[in-house]
C-alpha cells in the first residue's frame, strides 16, 4: 500500500525577517474587514423536519424564492455569511505577494494527500509566518470537489491568520442558534403518534409496510397509546396493528389459494383438490368476485360449480372465464397509463389494497413475475428519488461556507 510522504516545511517560514515592519503591516492587511459587497450568504436549512422531508420542506414550512440568498427552498432556513475563494485570494495577494500554501503531505502520484475522511491538511504561509488550515468538500467527489477542499482550506488556514475572523465567530454563533431552533421543533411525543398513525394510514394495505410501522410503535413506546380505527372507535395503537396483519395475512393465504385454484380452472381433480383444501381452510365462505359484471361469490359456490361444469352437468353450457373482468387487468392497465405519475401511481396501490389485490402476482416491466403491490411501490420510489435528484442538480448552491 502506497504511503503518504510528508511534504518539506517551507523555506519562507523560519519566523521573522529583517522586515519585521513590513510582516506585522501584511498581518495586519488580512485582518481588515471584508466590503459588503466582497461577502456571499450560504443558505442552510435549520429545521430538522425539513431537512428529514423527501422535497426538503416539511408541513410547516413552505418553498419560495427567498429574497436574500435567491435560492428557492423551504422558508425554515437561515444565511451564513462567507468569503469565496477570490475574495480570499485577493486578500492574500494585498497582504503577500509572495503568499504560498502547501499540502501537509503528498501520495505516492506527487498529490496532495486526502485524509480518510476527504480532507486535506495544508500550510499556508503569509510574510514568512506559517499556519495550518483544514478543508474538505462535504462529502462530494470529482475534480469541483478537490477545488472545493482546497478553498476551504485555505478560508480556514486564513482565519488563524484573522482573515474574515468575524464572520466566523458570526457564523459559529448562526449554526448554535440553528441548533436551538432545531431542538425546539423536534415533534412532540403527540405530534410523533400522530405521524406514525399517518404512517400506518398510508401502508394500510401493505403487509411489509405495517410489519415496519409495529416495529416503531414498539420501539418508541406507542403501542398502548389511543387512536381511532376506521370505524372511529377508539382502539389501543398495537392491537389495531396488530389486527391488520392478521387480515392482511389471511388475505395473503387466501390470494395463494385462489392462484392455486385458477392454476386447475380446467381440471376436475384439481378443482375437487382445492375444494377439498377449502372447506378445511376455512376459506368456503370467502367471497371474489366473479362473472360479467362482477359479483361476490362464495369460493366452495364456485367451485361446486366448476366440478358440475367439468363433469357435464351444467347442462351444456360453456365454461366460465374466471379471469372475466379480472380486477388485477384494470389495475395493471391503470399503472400502465400512470407509470410516470407517483401521485397517480399512489392513488392505484389504495385502490389495489381496498381490492386485496396487493399481492396478485404481474409481470414485471423487465420481465418475471412479482407481487403488484411490490412492483408499484418500488416504482413509486424510483419516481421520488429521480424528482428529489432533479431538485437538488436545480437548486444546489454552487459556493462553500466559509
Amino acid at each position: 500500500m502506497a504511503t503518504a510522504v510528508e511534504a518539506p516545511a517551507s523555506n519562507t517560514a523560519e519566523g521573522p525577517t529583517s522586515h519585521t515592519q513590513n510582516q506585522l503591516d501584511s498581518l495586519a492587511k488580512l485582518r481588515e474587514p471584508f466590503l459588503p459587497t466582497q461577502i456571499s450568504k450560504l443558505p442552510k436549512i435549520w429545521c430538522g423536519k425539513c431537512n428529514k422531508a423527501p422535497y426538503k420542506v416539511c408541513d410547516d414550512h413552505t418553498r419560495q424564492r427567498c429574497n436574500e440568498c435567491d435560492s428557492k427552498m423551504t422558508t425554515g432556513h437561515l444565511h451564513l455569511d462567507y468569503v469565496g475563494h477570490a475574495e480570499l485570494t485577493g486578500r492574500l495577494l494585498e497582504a503577500d505577494p509572495l503568499w504560498t500554501w502547501e499540502p501537509m503531505a503528498f501520495d505516492a502520484d506527487g498529490l496532495p494527500k486526502f485524509d480518510q475522511n476527504g480532507g486535506l491538511w495544508i500550510r499556508l504561509t503569509v510574510a514568512g509566518h506559517t499556519r495550518l488550515g483544514y478543508g474538505d468538500s462535504q462529502g462530494k467527489t470529482g475534480p469541483n470537489a478537490v477545488k472545493e477542499a482546497i478553498g476551504d482550506a485555505l478560508r480556514n488556514a486564513g482565519m488563524r491568520f484573522g482573515a474574515a475572523l468575524t464572520l466566523w465567530s458570526k457564523t459559529d454563533m448562526d449554526e448554535a442558534n440553528a441548533q436551538k431552533k432545531t431542538m425546539s421543533t423536534e415533534p412532540s411525543r403527540e405530534d410523533r403518534l400522530e405521524d406514525l398513525y399517518g404512517l400506518m394510514q398510508k401502508r394500510w394495505g401493505h403487509l411489509e409496510g405495517l410489519r415496519a410501522v409495529k416495529v416503531q410503535v414498539g420501539e418508541e413506546s406507542f403501542h398502548e397509546s389511543q387512536v381511532h380505527d376506521q370505524a372511529g372507535q377508539v382502539r389501543l395503537f398495537g392491537e389495531l396493528i396488530d389486527d391488520r396483519i392478521r387480515e392482511l395475512v389471511e388475505a395473503e393465504k387466501t390470494q395463494r389459494f385462489i392462484k392455486a385454484m385458477r392454476a386447475g380452472w380446467n381440471d376436475v381433480a384439481a378443482a375437487e383438490k382445492n375444494l377439498e383444501e377449502a372447506r378445511a381452510k376455512g376459506l368456503v365462505d370467502v367471497t371474489i368476485p366473479f362473472g360479467t359484471p362482477e359479483v361476490p361469490t362464495r369460493i366452495e359456490d364456485l367451485l361446486v360449480n366448476r366440478i358440475a361444469e367439468l363433469k357435464g352437468e351444467s347442462g351444456g353450457q360453456p365454461p366460465a372465464d374466471p379471469d372475466s373482468q379480472d380486477p388485477i387487468d384494470l389495475l395493471m392497465a391503470q399503472v400502465q397509463r400512470h407509470w410516470n405519475d407517483f401521485t397517480e401511481l399512489t392513488k392505484d396501490m389504495a385502490e389495489a389494497g381496498r381490492r386485496n389485490q396487493l399481492l396478485r402476482e404481474v409481470e414485471g416491466p423487465v420481465g418475471g413475475w412479482v407481487p403488484f403491490g411490490d412492483m408499484v411501490t418500488a416504482r413509486i420510489a424510483e419516481l421520488k428519488e429521480q424528482a428529489r435528484q432533479a431538485e437538488q442538480n436545480a437548486h444546489a448552491p454552487e459556493r462553500s461556507a466559509a
